[in-house]
């Protein structure tokens, strides 16, 4: 019964969220932090430049993995040379409503928490914030890994891996995550098996 309870719950506060996150994108300003350098960078990937050394944007050099590259280089692409800002974070609204929707997902597959507590998941300002106001790649990366951790959850451990790689693709610090996804492929496919996943991450 609290298992049904949990996913009923978790659907009001997705839909709850979508409204949220709607208003936010509508009434709280957009902050220019690193959209303009990202685009900046990307666009030199466009123009054919291939030397990571020569990529850098108004704060610095590019510092991410290709994944990042490619990633925003499309939406360099779809939001006309990143000039269409109100696109842009409607699209990573929809990213940020992906990973809300897959983040209610872990919790109500791992029971550990009681339903009146999920709607505290959709309170964060900063998490708001970062997906977008703000736009970061970690918004990407997130996504992505929390993908993977409910690939895992369903002991999809290839296609998991697959999905890591792609979320340290996109920005490295998600390689933290490294040491338990180790721990939990020796316990779950034995040294061998674990090191064939490592392998495919690599």
């Amino acid at each position: 019964e609290e298992y049904a309870w949990r996913g009923a719950v978790a659907a009001v506060v997705l839909l709850l969220d979508v409204a949220l996150t709607m208003g936010i994108v509508a009434k709280v300003p957009y902050t220019e932090i690193d959209w303009v350098a990202y685009m900046q960078e990307v666009g030199g990937v466009i123009s054919g430049e291939r030397d990571y050394s020569l990529l850098k944007g108004n704060t610095g050099p590019l510092v991410y993995p290709a994944g990042f590259v490619w990633f925003y280089a499309g939406l360099h692409w779809i939001c006309e040379d990143g000039r269409d800002v109100a696109l842009a974070q409607m699209i990573f609204a929809g990213i940020y409503l992906l990973n809300q929707g897959l983040v209610l997902a872990l919790y109500k597959k791992a029971g550990l928490s009681p339903a009146w507590a999920l709607p505290l998941l959709m309170l964060s300002k900063r998490v708001h914030s970062i997906f977008v106001l703000r736009m970061f790649n970690d918004s990407v990366a997130m996504l992505l890994l929390h993908a993977a951790m409910l690939l895992f959850t369903s002991r999809k451990w290839t296609l998991g891996c697959v999905i890591y790689s792609l979320a340290v693709s996109v920005k490295m610090n998600i390689l933290l995550f490294a040491p338990s996804l180790l721990f939990l492929l020796l316990c779950a496919k034995g040294l061998s098996g674990a090191v064939q996943r490592i392998a495919l991450c690599a």
